[in-house]
């Protein structure tokens, strides 16, 4: 057999390589002339495979040099033609207009007597796409689909089997005309050429990536924000429950006295539909200087669940509030926008470009030189409201370029600060609950809250808090000039003081912002100020009575605080560093002294080298609480005022040894406090192992005036189940050593599984008989024994690829899918499916019983009537079979007489081998034994 290459090829030499990719089994001898995959792995994400379908090292095959074959010539045309896949279904990755889509189960057929199969594609699966589609009739539809021919091509390379061999695939997205209730000719119009139901939109299959590709006109598109995920796609996840755990062992010695600590924190959930129960707690226990104490502290407890229809999220139980007025620990119910349930373009802050098209042009949007959006407009006025959000300096450059060849251009303001909203966008927050910060303080509150975004430049907000004994209110805005971004809210109390008394007043909060680019200079300045010893945070109410029922006195950072000023300053000067100036101070009533802080810092790095300067000066106001007691647990405590000051300086240097990322780096410093020695610091840092998962450090600590210095040094260790790790130090008259074990266990149907710690959001992955399989989206994680692996963690509202490597996994064993995409709720606890194939790998040299070659191409089934390879050059077969013996099929034709069968036996020797070389014969009953190849 021979091969010539197709000169009509043009795309990437890396292309060829891809056609591995494959997820069917193939004749493993004929890798450069039929394309091999034996189910290989698509290890890379589906966005990063060409959509090209022809390469410069496309081969082809020289029909007219099979004289005597008993494969026919149409046989082996088959695979030089552009679209050389066989009726049936595919597991392929969907793209539309070059965005990856989903991976699902397409049936392919032939329509007509076509030469060609085209994808059968439903209605609801291109709608879900954002198609818009039209109805035909099915005379149309055949009528259009004979006019097409062959307008839609596909690969070069003649492929794998369908995806109906594989049980695992899914359920296919087969016409309608298949069901009950439908006809033959639904079937043929959902079969035709896509533009039969969506005018000048193609469909493209590239056989050997298995990938197909929608090319629709934007027109025909319905219009979405750039990264909105259909709700109907989001996955709620499976029931099961999880806990993640963080222990800290310590143990120190010193002459007089032996310390044991033991600290476990736990963050534990249950998740039952869109509902997810949530407990965050913390256990102590210590024994040292004659007693022992052992405590465990609920933090918090609550259930939450989504609610999609209105954007927005509901927590019931003990949490904690996050809105514009202070925050308070309470008990309660509270609902808030949910931002992540937002599209990428509809995050964050970026403005409304508005303008106008003389004819169909193309608009690009640039900023800072960079083009960050690019799209086409029809005639008129046009807006574009869905940029991504752009940072907070640098104006909009918006140009349109006619298709007449004129060019226009204007520039877009961006005036803009952190808390600023897009135009027309808004956020909510409303809770009510009972307060739970302040032991002794029964107060039941509300709180509502309120932004929006009124154009590009102007955001307001308000806020209502009502509490027993207490009321206060906020409003403000954002407004964004050429003169930098300025925010002022207002806030105004009235409460009963701890005498019973009615005590009112008002804060304000002005802050202003901005950047100067020719200088690269940003300084931020914001001031608090209270108008009155009358304003009452709530905290501070409650608290101050609760104090006054004891006979104490309460004080807080923030009780009675008159003002509040800090500024920063950050000038960077390129190669030459950066330098960073901050200041800060607080006055109080009835005080004549202020707590003030000063800093000055200098960092800059030579090459690989890294190094700063810093100089700090405090005077602050110290709550000493030695005297009297804490009222209510996690509040501000009562205390004695006094006051303390000191000026430290610091200086550090950071210096790797070697170019490589697992280089160690050695990191020294030295810096002196007031009238204290100073002291030094010098430690070595790194990594060891091909992913890194292991990493120590050494340290040695001391001072200027001499003494033992201390010496300390520590592991970790990331495995695939648990991070653990250890430490020692010792010094002049101690010792130290500790250990601590960081993870997570998630108990589901199969089992539990152990691995890393969880985020709120996670996967489980399912892989039977993949154990060694390692996971992409998390470092050091592998598929267990069991078949499972936790993904610790997962993106809510947006699509996440979770991709498995086949690298450690079992001889006996393959994955059949490789990639999974999930589009989790937030919270969700997701299962993701992977197909795998287990058996024994073994490449049969077969004749026919007259002593021929199996026809090259011959298709090559299981006793199951599973297609699991093709024949290659040599009258090999590659197959992974699942006994140990049994029955395989080659066709090559349509007739009776154009197949035969082959028997394979596996004995001890070969089924402990990677790969078992067979030979036999390929006859029609009787059937003939194989006998291992010497």
């Amino acid at each position: 057999m021979s091969y010539r290459r197709h000169p009509k090829s043009t795309s990437s030499r890396r292309s060829v390589k891809k056609k591995t990719l494959l997820r069917s089994s193939l004749c493993c001898a004929t890798f450069a002339l039929v394309t091999t995959t034996s189910h290989a792995i698509n290890v890379e994400a589906p966005k990063d495979v060409p959509s090209s379908n022809n390469s410069p090292d496309d081969f082809g095959f020289d029909s007219s040099l099979l004289v005597g074959s008993q494969l026919g010539v149409a046989d082996i045309e088959r695979f030089n033609k552009p679209n050389a896949a066989e009726p049936g279904e595919y597991r392929v990755d969907i793209y539309v207009n070059k965005v990856f889509l989903a991976s699902k189960t397409i049936e392919f057929r032939r329509i007509d007597n076509d030469d060609e199969v085209r994808p059968c594609l439903s209605d609801a699966l291109l709608e879900s796409s954002g198609v818009i589609v039209r109805a035909a009739s099915p005379a149309a539809a055949a009528s259009d689909a004979a006019a097409s021919g062959a307008a839609n091509g596909a690969a070069d390379v003649p492929a794998s089997t369908p995806a109906a061999s594989n049980p695992t695939a899914g359920t296919a997205d087969r016409p309608a005309g298949d069901d009950a209730s439908g006809s033959v000719a639904g079937a043929q119009q959902q079969c035709a050429p896509l533009a039969t139901r969506v005018p000048g939109a193609s469909a493209t299959f590239n056989l050997p990536h298995l990938r197909l590709d929608l090319d629709v006109p934007l027109n025909q598109m319905k219009r979405t924000a750039r990264g909105a995920i259909d709700p109907a796609n989001l996955d709620a996840g499976r029931t099961m429950g999880y806990v993640n755990y963080d222990a800290n062992y310590y143990t120190a010695s010193t002459a007089r006295n032996l310390v044991n600590s033991l600290y476990v924190g736990t963050q534990s959930g249950m998740n039952v539909g869109l509902w997810r129960f949530r407990e965050q707690g913390t256990l102590n226990y210590y024994s040292g200087s004659g007693r022992n104490t052992s405590t465990w502290n609920n933090i918090r407890a609550y259930a939450e669940r989504p609610l999609v229809s209105i954007g927005s999220k509901l927590e019931v139980g003990q949490s904690y509030t996050n809105s514009l007025l202070s925050p308070v620990a309470y008990t309660g119910v509270h609902i808030e926008s949910d931002e992540r349930m937002l599209p990428d373009s509809m995050l964050g802050y970026a403005p409304t470009a508005k303008g106008i098209a003389r004819t169909n042009a193309r608009v690009v949007v640039s900023q800072n030189g960079s083009t960050i959006y690019q799209t086409t407009v029809a005639p008129g006025p046009f807006v574009i409201d869905d940029l991504q959000p752009t940072g907070y300096y640098g104006d909009l450059v918006v140009r349109v370029y006619e298709a007449d060849g004129q060019e226009s251009s204007f520039k877009v303001p961006l005036l803009a600060a952190v808390t600023s909203l897009r135009p027309g966008m808004s956020r909510y927050g409303i809770t009510m609950g009972r307060v739970r910060q302040i032991e002794g303080a029964k107060a039941v509150f509300a709180d509502l809250a309120y932004e929006r975004g009124l154009n590009n430049t102007l955001t307001v907000n308000g806020a209502l808090r009502v509490a027993t004994g207490y009321q206060s209110a906020l409003v403000g805005a954002v407004q964004g000039t050429s003169f930098g971004t300025f925010a002022a809210n207002v806030v105004w109390s009235n409460a009963f003081d701890e005498t019973g008394k009615r005590v009112h007043g008002w804060q304000t909060t002005l802050s202003h912002s901005h950047t100067l680019q020719p200088t690269n200079t940003t300084f931020a300045v914001t001031a608090y100020r209270y108008s009155s010893s009358g304003y009452r945070d709530l905290l501070d109410a409650l608290g101050a009575r609760a104090a006054y029922q004891d006979g104490r006195t309460w004080r807080s950072s923030t009780y009675r605080q008159r003002d509040r000023l800090t500024a920063n300053l950050n000038q960077g000067f390129g190669r030459y560093g950066s330098v960073l100036l901050s200041a800060s101070a607080s006055g109080y009533y009835k005080s004549s002294s202020r707590d003030t802080q000063y800093q000055l810092s200098y960092s800059n790095h030579v090459k690989s080298v890294d190094f700063a300067v810093s100089v700090v000066r405090q005077r602050y106001l110290s709550l000493d609480s030695s005297s009297e007691p804490v009222i209510g647990s996690g509040s501000p405590f009562v205390a004695r005022r006094t006051y303390r000051g000191d000026t430290a300086v610091m200086a550090t240097v950071s210096i790797p040894l070697g170019r490589s990322a697992r280089s160690p780096t050695v990191s020294s410093s030295i810096a002196s406090a007031g009238n204290q020695d100073a002291s030094y610091q010098v430690s070595m840092n790194g990594t060891l192992g091909e992913t890194r998962p292991l990493s120590y450090g050494l340290n040695v600590a001391g001072t200027t005036q001499g003494g033992q210095p201390t010496v300390s040094g520590a592991l970790q260790h990331n495995f695939s189940a648990i991070q653990a790790g250890m430490s020692a130090s010792q010094g002049s008259g101690f010792w130290q050593a500790g250990t601590n074990l960081r993870g997570a266990a998630v108990v589901h149907a199969g089992g539990v599984t152990f691995g890393p710690y969880l985020s709120d959001t996670f996967g489980l992955v399912e892989a039977k008989g993949a154990e060694g399989a390692t996971l992409r989206n998390a470092s050091g994680v592998k598929v267990n024994s069991s078949g499972y692996a936790i993904v610790p963690s997962l993106t809510p509202y947006r699509n996440n690829d979770v991709v498995l490597d086949s690298k450690g996994i079992h001889q006996k064993a393959e994955l059949t899918t490789s990639e999974v995409r999930v589009a989790p709720y937030a919270g969700a606890a997701v299962l993701l499916k992977f197909s795998t194939r287990t058996g024994h790998a073994v490449l049969i040299r077969a004749n026919t019983s007259d002593g021929l070659p199996i026809p090259l191409g011959a298709n090559v089934i299981d006793a199951t009537g599973t297609t699991i390879g093709i024949v290659g050059q040599g009258s090999q077969v590659y197959a992974r079979v699942p006994d140990t013996q049994g029955t395989l099929i080659a066709e090559w034709g349509g007739q009776s007489k154009d197949r035969c069968t082959i028997d394979y036996r596996l004995d001890t020797t070969q089924t402990s081998s990677a790969i078992a070389r067979l030979d036999g014969l390929c006859v029609s009953p009787p059937q003939t034994k194989l006998v291992a190849k010497k």
